[in-house]
């Protein structure tokens, strides 16, 4: 969306995978004239962030059981993280 002189809002989220680039035809008009050119966006692939990632915990010695030690928050759907 553009209001006044600025592109102030996306239609939806801007995902790499499904598109790296954006191209936004400006047209500006006055009483008499129209100009219009392109604005180029270009989307940088970036790796989920893990928002919840606690420093360090303590476990006791000796542990044979499997045990949950944390559970992580991430900020987009990162089904692939090990």
């Amino acid at each position: 969306m553009i209001s006044s002189n600025q592109i102030v809002k996306t239609a939806g989220a801007l995902d790499f995978e499904t598109k790296a680039t954006y191209n936004l035809d400006v047209t500006c008009t006055d009483d008499l004239l129209q100009t219009t050119d392109t604005y180029v966006v270009k989307v940088q692939n970036v790796g989920p962030k893990i928002t919840s990632l606690p420093t360090a915990s303590t476990q006791d010695e000796w542990q044979t059981a499997e045990k949950l030690l944390t559970t992580l928050t991430l900020a987009e759907d990162a089904a692939d993280c090990v």
